[in-house]
């Protein structure tokens, strides 16, 4: 009775005469050592990593957490040793591997709940979009209830108010546009609505988009079935694969991902020697996966082609193919523009998702080869609605006067450009953008992310080295993300083009893109020595990656990157920091421009091309010019440019027909006809 009696009153507090209503519980003494342990951010990055990775032994722990010099070996282990005392990480002796307890994964639940609580400061929820983070607002609920299902506005108000409520109970839940359409689906359902949650439901895209895609008689077969499963995967690897905060720096718009839908499965670029591929499948036997698709083809036009469609299948953005010129002359035929055509036309019917472009730098030493294979793109362009292929010549075969030999085709180059064809003039190995490729082996490039500058060097409030301060601290989710990206890409091209791996050397680059760096440095940081300040930004990105333990390019190339990220700034500043139109990618100059833009000009742009080891697009605009401008233009930037490519924008074409129209034939049309081909009536729409 005295104990039963005795816990009565130490329940109810009001016989206890140690109890005092105004004292504060202490906090145990456990508690507080879990808590100081936590101080530390490198112990939350072993529980994070052990958490998302599973067991791990000590190194794979240890080079993961980014402690990869030997200096680090104590620090890391006194950080292991912290969390092992406390039972936030245990040992599992038989297997030598390090986990994550019970304990560590709800410190490391709180630990995040405290993250995605201090975004909320405001008192605000904030969603995240395909494009953005925003603020949840009822009144977009209600319109799409509306738009998609043909709801009347009465009860898509209740069921707005319904989910507002809900959400405002999930508080501290990482907010996304898929997990608001699944609490309406489920109010929906509850409410009976089963008609009115199938229209709602998702499958990448909303039915209604789907819909409206299908209603487009213009629209392209393929292409929509392209587009439908470019949605489902990016929403895939946006909330599914790329960690929170690389995804978050994704939506506000501080860095873009291009190929944010093939993230996990392919690289942007490969650059393939494709003699050296056919050489080691020939001399390997029964070692090296079969190409079957190939085997017994004797013509090197058609077993080229079929090579570079398989490979275009994995690769986001560009495959560069060069060493071809001893695998297309073998001999016996010869190289002809025909043959080099029809090879063409073959690969361009096969291309999904990527470029192609052809390094023909050997072809230029003999004139008549180098003729033939002109006059064969000159007929592609011609014939092919959307030219996927693209090819790079060379600038540095000179004839006995000193001349470039391309010079003599500069007709031709001015003549497929003005059809919509894609050329690109470069010193060394590169693709049709400026991508460079620094090694003679199978290369794949990650390339995608990109550094929306102008941003950074906004919020920097016009300070060099505030700005470089801020770049680093971008710097290490950046370096995270590729290096994982760059494990899952080469664990899976492994999978699907054994043939390009096996047994070859092959070499995977993470490269990463800035955007708007001339406008950064001369607008926002108001710095005038523009190419100090670049020299000085890659100094500190390479030499921080080198401290983190990996190796990287800076570029400054054309990756779509810039309409989008200006997009953003707008919404956001309510005008573009640079004071422009648009952000820039790398360099473009107008061939009206050329002969006006002195030598200062050309010396920039060529510190600035040997600053960035990725590349740098520069871009020569030959779009509305008459031919003599351009061929001025183009003669003069071989002599300037170490790497450039010619656009010529406003050419389109007949989406039935295939009919082209230059921006002067397009001009003369009055009207709503300059929407229509003169020929079929059918929409007519734009190369580039």
């Amino acid at each position: 009775m005295g104990l039963t009696n005795d816990y009565a009153e130490r329940g109810d507090g009001s016989n206890n005469i140690n109890s005092n209503s105004n004292s504060i519980e202490p906090v145990p003494k456990r508690v507080k050592m879990i808590f100081s342990v936590m101080t530390n951010p490198n112990r939350i990055d072993i529980l994070r990593i052990l958490n998302s990775k599973g067991s791990l032994t000590y190194s794979d722990l240890k080079a993961q957490v980014g402690f990869k010099s030997k200096k680090e070996s104590g620090k890391f282990a006194y950080h292991l040793r912290k969390l092992l005392k406390h039972s936030l990480v245990a040992l599992n002796r038989a297997e030598r591997k390090y986990v994550i307890t019970n304990k560590g994964k709800l410190i490391l639940n709180l630990t995040r709940q405290i993250e995605e609580r201090s975004v909320m400061e405001s008192g605000n929820i904030y969603v995240r979009t395909k494009d953005r983070i925003e603020e949840f607002n009822t009144h977009k609920v209600t319109q799409s209830l509306v738009r998609e299902t043909n709801m009347p506005p009465e009860l898509a108000q209740k069921i707005s108010e319904e989910v507002e409520n809900k959400v405002h109970r999930m508080q501290g839940v990482y907010l996304t546009t898929p997990l608001i359409r699944d609490i309406v689906g489920s109010i929906l359902l509850e409410h009976g609505h089963e008609d009115y949650r199938e229209r709602f439901s998702t499958i990448g895209i909303p039915l209604s988009e789907m819909a409206s895609m299908l209603a487009n008689k213009s629209y392209d077969i393929g292409m929509l079935m392209n587009n439908m499963a470019d949605a489902l995967l990016k929403e895939y690897h946006l909330f599914h694969i790329l960690p929170k905060d690389i995804a978050d720096l994704h939506l506000s718009g501080d860095i873009n991902i291009a190929s944010l839908s093939c993230w996990s499965m392919m690289p942007d670029t490969i650059f393939v020697n494709i003699k050296e591929l056919l050489d080691n499948y020939n001399e390997s036997g029964n070692s090296k996966p079969r190409l079957h698709s190939i085997d017994g083809i004797d013509d090197p036009f058609i077993k080229v082609g079929i090579l570079c469609s398989i490979i275009s299948r994995y690769a986001a953005d560009e495959v560069v193919v060069y060493g071809i010129s001893d695998v297309l002359d073998d001999g016996t035929n010869g190289i002809t523009g025909d043959k080099f055509a029809r090879m063409l036309m073959i690969i361009s019917s096969s291309i999904t998702n990527s470029r192609i472009s052809f390094v023909l730098r050997e072809f230029f030493d003999n004139k008549g080869v180098a003729g033939e294979l002109l006059d064969g793109y000159a007929y592609y362009v011609k014939h092919a609605q959307l030219p996927k292929i693209s090819i790079v010549l060379p600038n540095h075969n000179h004839d006995g006067d000193g001349n470039t030999l391309i010079a003599e085709y500069v007709d031709k180059i001015v003549d497929i450009s003005s059809m919509g064809g894609s050329i690109a003039v470069s010193d060394g190995l590169a693709g049709s953008n400026g991508l460079r490729c620094n090694s003679e082996c199978t290369n794949l490039v990650l390339h995608s992310l990109s550094i929306n500058l102008p941003r950074l060097a906004y919020e920097s409030n016009n300070d060099e080295i505030y700005f470089r301060a801020r770049l680093v601290l971008l710097l290490k989710p950046i370096l995270t993300a590729l290096s994982s990206r760059k494990a899952m890409v080469e664990d899976s091209l492994k999978h699907v083009l054994p043939f390009l791996s096996d047994g070859s050397v092959m070499d995977t680059s993470m490269v990463i893109n800035m955007v708007d760096l001339q406008s950064s440095i001369s607008n926002v940081l108001k710095h005038d020595d523009m190419v100090d300040v670049a020299r000085k930004v890659r100094r500190t990105l390479v030499d921080k990656s080198r401290e983190m333990g990996y190796g990287i390019s800076i570029a400054m190339i054309d990756d779509g990157s810039a309409s989008r990220l200006a997009r953003l700034d707008v919404e956001r500043y309510g005008r573009l920091p640079t004071n422009g139109s648009d952000y820039m990618h790398g360099v473009e100059v107008h061939a009206e421009d050329m002969p006006n833009l002195d030598a200062s000009y050309y010396t920039n742009i060529a510190a600035l091309s040997s600053i960035f080891d990725g590349g740098i697009t520069t871009t020569l605009d030959v779009s509305n010019v008459n031919p003599s401008v351009a061929r001025n233009a183009i003669t003069h930037a071989m002599n300037m440019f170490s790497f450039f490519r010619i656009v010529s924008r406003g050419v389109r074409v007949c989406n039935r027909c295939g009919s082209k129209f230059s921006t002067a034939s397009i001009t003369a049309m009055k009207g709503s006809s300059a929407n229509r081909c003169p020929n079929c009536n059918a929409p007519i729409i734009s190369i580039k």
